[in-house]
């Protein structure tokens, strides 16, 4: 089975707008192939999806808050837009299957995609979720909170593939959806990749049977992914409910309940525990007023939000020491909220200010839980500012030889990734030198660090290591071979190209764009 043309095409603008993850740094690869979609598109288009070998992808332990902590996954690139393209063009019956949207219970990750390549309707869906159990509260005496254990790598796969056959998935779309997650869990039937947009409605899909068994039972329910609320007005039966959500948990694919956030609330406590999560809930005066403005100049969804014109009057409350002083506030709590923190950073790389720069180079290991946002928030800055910001660069620099940066390569590579997007940080003499030490996942950044910093002799040299590099550093030296001379670069990738397949279409593509830049 092929996939359509238009889906294909939709995948690819939706990795070059959405990015592969909201965790990892976006891989230089999909600017190539953004470039030269069409003919992407017809490569990909050729792929029988049923057959299909998907290539090695990449895990890595990435911070939640100060000591927990997630698995994430990125897929190679090219299996990146076969996945979209898959769920794109079989999605809608997947939604088609879950309870409809205006029914009010199931609130996160409605299918809904975009001309401009975003699978959700997700804008507000958080609120409306809260909104919602709030008035529902309010005409019954009790609700009861609960929350799936470790929900994404749980997710039985016998689970997925019932529910894909289910929602009327072809075959050989099934086959290959299976394939993929075996070929990641190595074999364990559990678990689905953390990262991937559209890995989130299989997810969703996979709660199906356990939203209809609610609805069977007649019991009034809120889910918003794996927070479920139920409501009842009796005691007795609150806490009958919560070993019945257990039952079908366990029943359905042997999910179990997180005993911490498990709780019963009065219908007037639970309505207090709705308002808090309703409003912003301010630490200070200050945050209160710097969220005014982004709330009122910044819009849209999670991943898709634009920037207006901010007045300069307004501009002023993103002073140095504004920014310094919120931020202190936000780290000096028992329990740092690191979801504001990467709103926060989120919404601030849109606006433009660099004011955050000098604290969070000082501050950079109390806020590695956020290191995502803060990373593209350093990158949005130094390309738009077009300053140098050398003694930023060597803050950062020094941060790998730190304990706590040497021990995690998705920190090495967060950081390194700046180096990699933009020449304002410099220090690129330091990056080198750590090459020959490092890890493979390390030396792709270092290639990449090194491209961008015009360092052509230097890459030169590795040419006879092209062989031993795995398949994402080898892609990094491609793209830094069209650095080379017209000449050299000809007849290198020449030789490189002989020795790929029709099937490497990535490679292909890579070889063609650094002989023509």
């Amino acid at each position: 089975m092929k996939l359509a043309n238009e889906s294909i095409l939709w995948g690819i603008e939706h990795i070059f707008m959405d990015s592969d993850t909201d965790l990892f740094p976006k891989p230089e690869e999909i600017k190539v192939i953004y470039k030269d979609k069409e003919h992407v598109a017809n490569e990909i288009a050729k792929i029988d999806i049923s057959n299909y070998a998907w290539k090695p992808c990449r895990r890595f332990i990435i911070p939640k808050s100060e000591l927990s902590y997630r698995v994430a996954t990125q897929l190679d690139p090219l299996d990146s837009i076969l996945l979209a393209s898959i769920i794109y063009q079989f999605g809608q019956n997947i939604e088609n299957k879950r309870i409809p949207k205006g029914d009010q219970r199931v609130f996160n990750y409605r299918f809904n995609p975009s001309s401009d390549g975003y699978f959700y309707n997700n804008y507000n869906s958080w609120n409306q979720f809260w909104e919602t159990c709030k008035n529902k509260a309010q005409s019954y005496e009790f609700a009861i909170y609960v929350d799936i254990a470790d929900f994404y790598n749980q997710i039985y796969h016998h689970t997925i593939e019932n529910q894909l056959i289910s929602c009327d998935f072809p075959n050989p779309a099934k086959k290959s959806i299976m394939n993929l997650l075996e070929s990641i869990t190595q074999r364990v039937s559990r678990g689905i990749p953390i990262g991937p947009h559209s890995v989130h409605l299989l997810a969703e899909m996979s709660l199906i049977p356990v939203d209809n068994s609610l609805l069977a039972r007649g019991i009034e329910f809120c889910r918003y992914s794996d927070d479920i609320v139920m409501f009842c007005n009796d005691p007795i039966e609150a806490k009958k409910l919560v070993y019945e959500m257990a039952t079908i948990l366990d029943k359905q694919q042997r999910l179990i309940l997180q005993n911490q956030k498990t709780k019963i609330y009065s219908s007037t406590h639970f309505i207090n525990y709705c308002n808090e999560n309703l409003k912003d809930n301010p630490i200070n005066k200050l945050e209160e007023d710097i969220t005014e403005v982004l709330k009122e100049y910044t819009s849209g969804g999670y991943g898709a939000i634009r920037a207006k014109t901010i007045p300069d009057k307004k501009m002023e409350l993103f002073t140095k020491e504004n920014l310094a002083q919120l931020l202190d506030k936000y780290l000096q709590q028992d329990e740092p909220n690191y979801s504001r923190i990467r709103w926060l950073f989120r919404r601030i790389s849109l606006i433009g200010t660099p004011n955050a720069i000098e604290y969070v180079s000082k501050n950079f290991t109390k806020l590695v839980p956020a290191i995502s946002d803060i990373s593209r928030y350093f990158i949005s800055i130094a390309n738009n500012q077009n300053v140098k910001m050398y003694d930023v660069g060597e803050e950062l620099i020094n941060l790998l030889d730190t304990e706590v940066f040497k021990v995690n390569e998705f920190f090495q590579i967060s950081i390194l990734s700046l180096f990699a997007n933009t020449i304002h940080f410099n220090h690129i003499q330091k990056i080198i030198s750590k090459y020959n030490s490092s890890s493979e996942n390390i030396k792709r950044e270092v290639i990449l660090c090194a491209n961008i910093s015009n360092q052509t002799d230097w890459l030169r040299e590795l040419k006879e290591d092209y062989p031993r590099l795995n398949v994402w550093s080898q892609r990094a030296f491609l793209i830094a071979c069209s650095s080379f001379p017209a000449d050299e670069k000809k007849f290198y990738l020449q030789g490189i190209n002989k020795n790929l397949g029709s099937g490497d279409i990535l490679e292909n593509l890579l070889i063609k764009w650094a002989k023509l830049n």
